[in-house]
């Protein structure tokens, strides 16, 4: 487990709106709240699994740290030296102008969920890993290419790969480019975004594995961003379950996963198919669909949907705050 001294990363209140426009004027008819008030810690060396049904808000937050969304609200401290010998101190990443954050995002890489699409098809291996050196001034033009062979190496590819196109290559050697990439600038954090999801289970086990002794190698931390439980459960160290643009349950891997205590925790966790089809295991089957975004339900956004719900669901809003032993839930019947 990582050192709970060493804080990495910090997000406060964090809020992404989008506006709806509509009519001949354009005229902002709605906001769709993808994120709604989050907060996240990143301890160095930890991987915080982000799960929660598709549309719910994870890459929004991933890329709003990264600054690839400039964010509505909200605060985001990365505790990093942005050159080699200075002392590690926090920087708001959400105020940083333009130079300084060219610097600091050294310092965090994303990992995208379609290892073809984020890879430029006229560039070779070897150019597409040189780029980020270039751009980050990290070495001459033979160190680049010494520093390709090593990537290439650490990830499990051939150097001679350096020549070939992304399109010669299958998706998981695809996606373990896309991981030497994210490595070539030695990054501390990498936001990894669905990174084996379009790829076959067997692929994925080898996917994940690579990024759990790249992690011990390197002492990364990562923000995996799933939808996939079992993947989850197998790489994090902390999980935050995510609902309608908030975080509704965090807790250690082992809490989470051995006594939920939101109600679409369980759901979720009881549609996680078993290993063994003689096990038995009571599906909970939600009612409905999830509402509009641009038309949240008042109280707990989850009421619609809950098997549990009281009236006080319908009015009242849940705060996400500490059941016991740093177990968070947000609901009001834990």
């Amino acid at each position: 487990m990582p050192n709970a001294n060493e804080m990495l990363l910090q997000v406060r209140g964090l809020k992404k709106h989008f506006p709806v426009g509509g009519g001949l004027l354009r005229r902002h008819r709605a906001v769709i709240k993808a994120v709604d008030g989050v907060d996240l810690t990143l301890e160095r060396g930890e991987t915080l699994g982000l799960v929660g049904e598709s549309g719910c808000g994870k890459t929004t937050i991933g890329r709003a740290i990264l600054r690839l969304v400039d964010p509505s609200a909200g605060t985001a401290t990365f505790h990093t030296a942005l050159e080699e010998g200075e002392a590690r101190r926090p920087h708001a990443v959400f105020d940083m102008k333009k130079s300084d954050l060219r610097r600091l995002r050294r310092q965090m890489q994303i990992v995208f969920q379609d290892p073809y699409g984020s890879l430029n098809p006229r560039m070779t291996v070897g150019a597409l890993l040189r780029e980020p050196l270039t751009v980050h001034g990290l070495s001459t033009r033979g160190e680049a290419g010494d520093r390709v062979t090593e990537l290439l190496e650490t990830v499990g590819l051939n150097p001679a790969h350096a020549r070939r196109y992304p399109h010669e290559f299958s998706g998981g050697q695809r996606q373990r480019i896309g991981i030497a990439r994210a490595l070539a600038v030695r990054p501390e954090l990498i936001i990894a975004d669905e990174p084996v999801s379009a790829l076959d289970v067997s692929i994925q086990a080898q996917i994940i594995n690579l990024l759990k002794v790249l992690q011990d190698r390197f002492r990364l931390s990562y923000l995996f961003i799933s939808h996939d439980l079992r993947v989850v459960r197998h790489i994090s160290d902390r999980v935050a379950v995510m609902y309608l643009g908030k975080i509704v349950e965090t807790a250690t891997r082992d809490q989470l996963y051995a006594k939920p205590l939101h109600p679409y925790t369980s759901a979720l966790l009881s549609a996680v198919p078993l290993p063994d089809p003689t096990l038995g295991r009571d599906r909970i089957i939600l009612k409905g669909d999830v509402p509009n975004p641009a038309n949240l339900p008042p109280g707990c956004p989850f009421h619609p949907r809950c098997p549990l719900a009281e009236a006080r669901c319908k009015t009242e809003v849940p705060v996400l705050e500490d059941k016991g032993n740093g177990h968070k839930s947000a609901c009001h019947l834990v």
